[in-house]
């Protein structure tokens, strides 16, 4: 079994006096003293030293949840100070998480506004195609017209004068030489 990948399984055991079970008793749970490791081998406490002191204070039995030391007790102020930095890392990356959403929504947003601008620039696109062939039928219409009317113009001045000699059928005693059609 490798050292690195199990802690508990290399780390030193506690030297605890055996205490009578008497001495645990839950009228008196302030008087439980644990020797405390020197300033220079404390460490963060893990699981397996909870189970190594546990089992040297009551041998093989399991501990009753009565007399039970709370976890604090046993926790030391490096462990305190690790589990505020994760505290505050878990914070950080919260507060990290909640500005990612909050750019997320605003980029969902942003797509929104490009997609509802493309729809209106098709829809303006159509309209413009549809006014410019508009203009441009417009345009060959005038031009088409332009010579009918022309045309008309020249007759106009003298289409009473004709209508009235054809209906008395001076046709051929016109002044000026006009062509009927």
């Amino acid at each position: 079994m490798d050292s690195h990948l199990h802690p508990e399984a290399s780390a030193p055991p506690l030297s605890v006096p055996s205490l009578p079970f008497s001495a645990l008793s839950p009228s008196t749970p302030d008087t439980l003293a644990l020797p405390l490791p020197s300033p220079a081998t404390r460490r963060s406490i893990s699981m397996g030293d909870f189970r190594r002191v546990t089992m040297a204070l009551y041998g093989s039995e399991p501990p009753s949840t009565a007399t039970t030391a709370p976890s604090s007790k046993m926790v030391t102020p490096s462990s305190s100070m690790e589990f505020e930095a994760a505290r505050r890392r878990l914070l950080e990356m919260e507060e990290r998480q909640r500005v990612i959403q909050e750019m997320e929504r605003r980029l969902e947003e942003l797509r929104e506004v490009f997609v509802r601008s493309e729809q209106e620039a098709v829809e303006h696109g159509e309209v413009v195609t549809r006014i410019a062939c508009a203009a441009q039928q417009g345009e060959m219409y005038t031009a088409e017209n332009s010579q009918r009317f022309k045309k008309g113009l020249r007759f106009k001045k003298h289409r009473p004068t004709i209508v009235f000699s054809s209906m008395l059928g001076l046709r051929t005693c016109l002044p000026w030489p006009v062509k009927l059609k």
